[in-house]
């Protein structure tokens, strides 16, 4: 098998019959203290390592494993930075949205309602890991606010815009976009960064 780490080919002697074997043999002995294994890739196709079906491969059926390896920093990290980078379309997504809405495109505002609705809930998870790898307190005030009370916010303007779009109030539902939802991802534009320093 040809094992390859952050790029780099590497020699180890397989140990162990499946996969999960020959991981947990790394993570004990063969990876810096602090590394975790980010992604593998199984004869060049993206695996889960959730997947145990993943874990279950056998050694012998591997030609190529490819590994990216981390510390846990530098996954949270790279998660802040994709959290930063998603809301950089977010953003204008949410802009469009509202255009489409106070013009009378409703169908194609829609759409990109359903996608903002889908962002919302991916970006709140992501936070949500974050703050907890972080260890930050729901109770840190950012921004004159507390975190907690950000979030509860969210919640409740997600609530009237689910119900704005179900009376098809579509002059509601813009306002909502235009003047809560957008400045609250603005924010946490701004706000991101900060996290990686800490």
């Amino acid at each position: 098998m040809k094992l390859l780490i952050n790029g780099k080919e590497e020699t180890l002697t397989c140990i162990g019959k499946t996969l999960e074997d020959f991981l947990a043999h790394i993570e004990q002995g063969k990876m810096a203290q602090g590394n975790v294994v980010r992604s593998v890739k199984l004869n060049g196709q993206e695996s889960s390592l959730d997947s145990s079906i993943t874990k279950q491969t056998l050694l012998t059926e591997i030609e190529t494993l490819e590994m990216e390896v981390s510390t846990l920093s530098g996954i949270i990290d790279q998660n802040i930075e994709n959290a930063d980078d998603y809301l950089i379309r977010l953003i204008p997504g949410i802009e469009k949205a509202v255009e489409l809405f106070r013009t009378g495109n409703e169908q194609e505002a829609n759409q990109f309602f359903i996608n903002i609705i889908d962002g919302m809930d991916w970006f709140s998870q992501v936070l949500d890991m974050i703050l907890a790898a972080k260890e930050i307190s729901l109770d840190t005030v950012i921004g004159g606010k507390n975190i907690q009370d950000r979030q509860m916010s969210l919640v409740d303007f997600t609530q009237q815009m689910v119900d704005a779009n179900k009376n098809k109030d579509w002059v509601l539902l813009a306002d909502l976009l235009e003047y809560e939802i957008l400045p609250y991802y603005k924010e946490w534009s701004d706000f991101l960064p900060q996290f990686r320093s800490q």
